[in-house]
This record gives structure tokens, C-alpha cells and sequence, in this order.
């Protein structure tokens, strides 16, 4: 007898996902501002459905669906266990890290400001490095989602 393998049936176009295999959740929003997660695939297949409506809001029907923004998932080995549930540090431990971690980016990655949109579209393409920063506006940032760019949103920290 074969070992049971847990499925994910998309009903829209009855392709069938293992959940063994390594998914992306995305964090969504619609345009009544409802939140909800998503599992994909790939970034590839999010697009796909949702340029073909096939991504709705199970609060409004919506199929008006955008991703919110989110922190990445980050991969470490295999041996190491991540809490499954979210946890906390203390505010001073807290501000260390985010005092490090703006002072490593400003030292160590190209501040391209305004222009940060298209320097990420060149890096998706592999037409430059993934060392660089900077502001793009809300509807920039909404759309290089949309286009399958992974981004991170870092907390400018400054010393009072």
C-alpha cells in the first residue's frame, strides 16, 4: 500500500498541488481591504490567477486581490526548528537589531531612492545585483508585486 500524499485540488482548473512539495504564502488584500493568505506554487502561478480572476476574497467575493506587503520567509537548515507561532524580544533587543541592520544596508547596499523600482526590475532580470535600497512610492511598490518581485520592507530606525 502506497503512503498517503495530501493534495490541494484547484477547483477553477483542477490542477492538483502536493503539499509535500515547498509553497508560497502570500499575504493578500482585496479592494474592500479585507486580508487573507494564499498559498502558490511559485510566484509565477500567483500571477497567473490573478491576471485570470482566479483569486477571490472569501470575506466579498472580490476578485479585485492584491498582495500586502509581508516579510519574507527565510530558510535555514534543516536541523534548526523555527517557532510555529509568532514571538517576541524585548524593545531594546528590538532596536539593536534594527539599529545593525539599517547601519549594515546603508554601509553595504547602493541607495538608488526614487529610482528603486526599475533598479528592482533590472535585478528580476538578473540585469544587475540585489544590493540596493530605496523608496518607491505605495503604487510602485503594488506593482512590482503584482509582477512576481519579492520585496522586504525595512523599518528606518533612527537613534533619538
Amino acid at each position: 500500500m502506497m503512503p498517503c500524499t495530501h493534495i490541494i485540488v484547484d477547483t477553477f482548473i483542477s490542477q492538483v498541488y502536493n503539499v509535500n512539495n515547498i509553497m508560497i504564502k502570500y499575504q493578500l488584500r482585496c479592494r474592500c481591504e479585507h486580508q487573507f493568505e494564499g498559498w502558490f506554487p511559485s510566484s509565477k502561478e500567483y500571477t497567473r490567477q490573478k491576471n485570470r480572476g482566479m483569486i477571490q476574497c472569501p470575506m466579498c467575493d472580490s476578485t479585485t486581490v492584491d498582495k500586502a506587503i509581508m516579510a519574507p520567509a527565510v530558510k535555514t537548515s534543516k536541523t534548526k526548528k523555527l517557532p510555529t507561532e509568532d514571538y517576541f524580544v524585548m524593545g531594546e533587543s528590538a532596536e539593536t537589531i534594527l539599529r545593525r541592520l539599517n547601519k549594515k544596508i546603508k554601509k553595504d547596499f547602493q541607495d538608488v531612492g526614487k529610482n528603486f523600482a526599475r533598479e528592482a526590475r533590472k535585478a528580476h532580470k538578473g540585469k544587475r545585483d540585489q544590493k540596493f535600497y530605496g523608496r518607491p512610492t505605495k503604487e510602485e511598490t503594488n506593482q512590482l508585486l503584482d509582477e512576481g518581485i519579492d520585496l522586504f520592507a525595512v523599518p528606518d530606525y533612527k537613534d533619538n
